[in-house]
Parts: structure tokens; C-alpha cells; sequence
């Protein structure tokens, strides 16, 4: 409760602040974006973005490379992590490499002017396969309508981070699925409706292989620089690694839904906020999730509140505090605290520097984690 409390004070104070610091804020761009450019995780909200750019973006020629585009992400990563048990009789634990983290490449096709293909190539943890392709449709400026089909990430949370490291909401909720999404804005960009439907990778016992978990998105933009928003899913354990911590995924007693708040909010020209909230809407039963002996039913959620500031036009400092309930021994850490520091020291390239210090639940282990990132987008 203490952390659903933390996330809507932090929307109530940027609300009661909007009107008067948006009348000061003119700047005619944004530090704080172009310090983190590269670095930081990639939330929902950027994803539709890059989606809506592809949808307008003007062909040169009727040549079929006329109509492509090509995005590329690679990431280079030096981590050092110590971990300390609570248990004596298990040794603790340092680990450190350096390694390619990430590489991505980007193909977008302007098939016709309301229509785009998409596929994205990824390689990570010495995998490479293709981690979204769909077809999006989009309707015209009096009827705001869309439709992506094909594997993509769902409309559940939003999961907006300055860190290198995943938020405690994105590796809870985060749901990567072949699906159907339909969406509607209203007012140009002020509200954004969208509900989907997936096959997704937890199941009841002696249910049929079919489609059955659903989202649900509303975000809200009044401003420029603040958005919110709230959204549903009703298959928490279908998200891509949450899915990992269930014991027997294709066997549960019921489908256990979630729900997740979201507030971005830019301000002054060189600060961000973000805060963010997933959890479970009822219980998974005792044994479903982290250890088939658990006796205990198990209700998780996460929480990441985080403070960036553009300390000059390509640096950036910024600051989490998130943390868990009922995220397991070894899973989510149930409080984590940390700072990153984004350096664009170059056109697309961006050099992030990592601490976090994480405790997780019945003091079952402590990490400190140490990273350091450069990556480059072209």
C-alpha cells in the first residue's frame, strides 16, 4: 500500500505543479532527452512513438528501398556484481564481464501511407532471434483508429527508466506476444485507448491451447511534458520474465490478472520524474510461483520511482529508489536503490555509468551491481 501511496503522491505533485511550471518551461529542446538519447530502458510510450514517426514518415521515390529504413542499437557492457547470502552454509558469490549486452536491427517498410511493416532483429544472452514483427494500420486524422497485428510488446505498463538495469515493474509485466491490439485517440493526442488479445505462456490446468489473456491501456496526455495512464491485463504470469518464476505455468489453479499506473513528467527544462506501479489483482496459490514448496500464496507487485536532471545539454544525472512485495527470494529485490550517469559525448552515443544496491526479501540475499555501458544508435 506504502508504494501505491508513493506513486499517486507523485502524480498529485506534478499535477498541483503543471500549470505554472508549464508557463515557464519554453525551452525549445529537451537536455534531459538528449543526454539520454541512447541510454535508459525503452518504455512503451517510446516504442508508439518510433511506431508513429515510421506511419508518417514521407517515401522519396515508389523504389522499393525508397520505402525502407533501417535502425540499429548496439550495446557494450563491463558489470561487476557481488552478492551476499544470508544463509552461511552458501558461499557468497562475485561475478564481473564484459561482453556485447545487446544488438538490435531495425527494418521498417512503408508499404502504403496508413500502412507499415516492422521487425526488429535481436541478439542477447548469446540468442538471436526476431523479437517484434507485425503490420500496423492506421486510420486518418478524422478517425484516429489503429491496429497492430503480429508479435509485439503488449499495452500493459509503460516501464520509462534512465537506468541501464530493468525496473522492477518492466521485469515483472513486460509481456512480448504475437497479438491484436486496436487503438483509438481522442482529442489528437491527449487520450490513447487500446485493448488486445494474445495466447499467452501461462495457462488454467486442462484449458485448451487458445486465445485467452486480454489488455487494456488508457494514457492520458495533457500537457507536453506529462503523461499518465493505467492499464490492465488478465494474465499476470504470461509476461515474459515473471513467466520464468512460475513453477508450472501450463497447470495454474486460475489465470491471476494485473494491473499498472504510470506518471512521466518533465519540468524546468531539465528534469524528469517517473513513477510507475504493476502488481497482482488476487492471489497466486501457495506453490504456483519460485518454489514449488512454498506454503504461502503470494499476491506480487513492484514499484520504480526514479528523479533524472540534465546536468548540462548531454549529461545526465539520475536517481531510483524501487522496489517489491512478495517478489521471492531471488527474484525482485524487495527494496533497490542506485544513481546512473547518461554522458552523450557523442552524436547517438552514449557512455552509462551504474550502481545499485538491492535487498531482497526476508534479507535472503544483498547484491551491489556495478555497470558500465557504452552503446551507439544509428
Amino acid at each position: 500500500m506504502k508504494k501505491i501511496i508513493l506513486l499517486w503522491s507523485c502524480f498529485i505533485l506534478v499535477c498541483g505543479q503543471s500549470v505554472s511550471i508549464m508557463a515557464q518551461d519554453s525551452t525549445p529542446s529537451d537536455p534531459a532527452e538528449q543526454a539520454a538519447r541512447v541510454g535508459g530502458v525503452k518504455s512503451l510510450e517510446d516504442r508508439i512513438k518510433d511506431l508513429e514517426d515510421a506511419l508518417k514518415r514521407k517515401t522519396e521515390g515508389d523504389k522499393w528501398y525508397d520505402r525502407i529504413q533501417i535502425i540499429g542499437l548496439i550495446e557494450i557492457e563491463a558489470a561487476y556484481e557481488n552478492t551476499d547470502f544470508k544463509d552461511p552454509a552458501v558461499e557468497d558469490e562475485k561475478t564481473s564481464d564484459v561482453d556485447l549486452a545487446t544488438a538490435e536491427v531495425v527494418v521498417q517498410a512503408k508499404i502504403a501511407e496508413h500502412v507499415e511493416g516492422h521487425v526488429m532483429f535481436k541478439y542477447e544472452e548469446d540468442d538471436l532471434f526476431v523479437d517484434e514483427a507485425f503490420i500496423a494500420l492506421a486510420g486518418s486524422e478524422s478517425f484516429p483508429a489503429y491496429l497492430i497485428a503480429g508479435r509485439q510488446y503488449v499495452p500493459f505498463g509503460n516501464y520509462d527508466s534512465h537506468f541501464v538495469t530493468d525496473p522492477n515493474t518492466l521485469i515483472l509485466g513486460e509481456t512480448n506476444e504475437g497479438a491484436a491490439v486496436v487503438g483509438y485517440r481522442f482529442g489528437g493526442e491527449l487520450v490513447d485507448v487500446s485493448v488486445g488479445a494474445f495466447n499467452g505462456d501461462a495457462k488454467e490446468s486442462g484449458k485448451d491451447d487458445i486465445i485467452d489473456s486480454f489488455v487494456g491501456s488508457i494514457i492520458v496526455n495533457p500537457f507536453e511534458n506529462l503523461m499518465f495512464g493505467a492499464s490492465y491485463t488478465s494474465n499476470l504470469a504470461g509476461s515474459d520474465s515473471f513467466n520464468e518464476a512460475v513453477v508450472d505455468p501450463d497447470n495454474l489453479d486460475s489465470l491471476v490478472g494485473g494491473w499498472s499506473a504510470f506518471v512521466s513528467f518533465k519540468f524546468l527544462g531539465r528534469f524528469k520524474l517517473i513513477g510507475e506501479y504493476v502488481g497482482a489483482l488476487d492471489n497466486f496459490k501457495a506453490g504456483e510461483i519460485y518454489d514449488a514448496a512454498d506454503p504461502k500464496a503470494r499476491k506480487p507487485s513492484a514499484w520504480n520511482a526514479e528523479l533524472g536532471v540534465a546536468i548540462t545539454d548531454n549529461l545526465e544525472l539520475a536517481a531510483r529508489y524501487d522496489g517489491s512485495d512478495d517478489g521471492g527470494a531471488d527474484f525482485l529485490p524487495e527494496s533497490q536503490y542506485g544513481a546512473v550517469l547518461n554522458w552523450g559525448f557523442f552524436k547517438n552515443t552514449n557512455l552509462a555509468l551504474e550502481y545499485l544496491h538491492g535487498e531482497f526479501e526476508d534479507d535472503a540475499q544483498e547484491t551491489d551491481s556495478f555497470i558500465a555501458q557504452l552503446a551507439v544508435e544509428f
